[in-house]
């Protein structure tokens, strides 16, 4: 089984829960999981703190899933977290959650997906013809988890980290 660094905005974490306690992992160091107050605390440290402390929660990770809800796109620690896990030659694979339920807030009914925070970054590809750059969401994968009600609808998680750890030969 892998080990997995979960990159998300704080505010989905009720919707990122339900991917987490979905069955597809074991064990307590999947993507540091920290609670509100941990993390506030070391945010007190300012941008250099945040960054050694993703830098060390990323160690041993092969591959970033980015949980992707309505706000996501806009997170700098999101988008620091891809670009280092781009650097780190990590997999990455995008969930969308926003559809996911949320106690304490309106479900999102909307035909739409938000923005992909994959859009934003490139990766550098070896062809035949040399070095190519790509939008990082051409190469990886971005998939919908909704459940229903038959459970989790899509829920082929396990599968889609592999295929992401693939994709760079890990």
């Amino acid at each position: 089984m892998r080990t997995v660094f979960f990159s998300f905005r704080f505010e989905d974490v009720f919707k990122v829960n339900q991917v987490r306690k979905s069955g597809s992992f074991s064990g307590a160091r999947r993507a540091g999981f920290k609670d509100h107050a941990e993390y506030k605390k070391i945010a007190k440290g300012g941008d250099t703190a945040v960054k050694r402390w993703i830098d060390n929660q990323m160690k041993g990770c092969s591959v970033t899933c980015v949980l992707i809800g309505r706000s996501t796109f806009r997170s700098k620690w999101v988008n620091y977290e891809i670009q280092q896990s781009i650097s780190n030659r990590m997999g990455l694979l995008g969930i969308y959650i926003h559809k996911l339920s949320d106690p304490n807030k309106p479900q999102d009914t909307g035909f739409f997906n938000p923005p992909n925070p994959l859009e934003k970054h490139t990766i550098s590809v070896k062809g035949l013809l040399g070095i190519s750059h790509h939008p990082a969401c051409d190469v990886y994968k971005t998939y919908t988890w909704e459940t229903g009600f038959l459970g989790s609808i899509g829920n082929n998680l396990g599968d889609w980290i592999e295929d992401a750890a693939r994709k760079v030969g890990r």
